[in-house]
């Protein structure tokens, strides 16, 4: 089974990703920025998050109805915006699962373990999001109020629970881009919603043809 095949079987659909949220009585809860098999996650103004059960949604169109008032989303749902991210256990794999032959310069680079869904704060210990995938050279973090962040991998100074960046909190915002512009290696930003792996996107070929030039 080749690499290319085993992750288009493992795709989730992302039919709700990036998609603006509503209430019954509120036009703007959020935007979804996850979306599990069972539930989606929005982030609202400031820090609000909400992980709500897709049977709450009503339809989705250019926008996700919640068939709820917002209060009730508020009261059952807000989680807090540090909490990791929830994955389905089908979309979590180790290396060991992976297929074979497998080109593992395309699971997480130089980094032993993935940074996919762990949380970023910054040394004077601000928590600036979290990270939505690998592009390239840079993690892609989302943020606060829908803030998108590219950020260079030169700039982790540690690794554990969280990724820590070597900068203060206000220097985060050097990096910060549209949440709708393409991700650093060019690939529309749709390609989140597609792909729910801890995989790092890179552009189409890039690997093969690094290992040719050292060669």
């Amino acid at each position: 089974m080749s690499l290319k095949y085993y992750l288009y079987t493992h795709m989730v659909s992302g039919r709700y990703f990036n998609k603006g949220v509503k209430s019954l009585d509120s036009p703007h809860v959020g935007h979804v920025v996850r979306e599990t098999s069972d539930k989606i996650v929005v982030f609202g103004e400031g820090d609000d998050r909400y992980d709500i059960p897709k049977d709450k949604i009503r339809f989705a169109a250019a926008n996700v109805l919640i068939d709820l008032p917002f209060h009730e989303i508020v009261k059952n749902y807000k989680v807090s915006r540090e909490q990791p991210l929830p994955v389905d256990k089908e979309h979590t794999h180790t290396d060991a699962e992976l297929p074979e032959p497998a080109d593992l310069a395309t699971y997480e680079g130089k980094y032993p373990k993935s940074l996919f869904n762990k949380g970023v704060r910054t040394q004077d210990e601000e928590h600036v999001g979290h990270v939505m995938t690998e592009a390239g050279d840079k993690i892609v973090v989302w943020g606060h109020y829908n803030w998108r962040f590219d950020v260079p991998k030169s700039k982790i100074i540690a690794l554990g629970r969280n990724v820590i960046l070597g900068m203060d909190y206000n220097e985060v915002f050097k990096y910060k881009v549209d949440r709708d512009a393409p991700l650093p290696t060019g690939e529309p930003v749709e390609k989140l919603g597609q792909l729910d792996l801890p995989f790092e996107i890179r552009s189409e070929g890039s690997n093969d043809d690094d290992k040719r030039k050292k060669e």
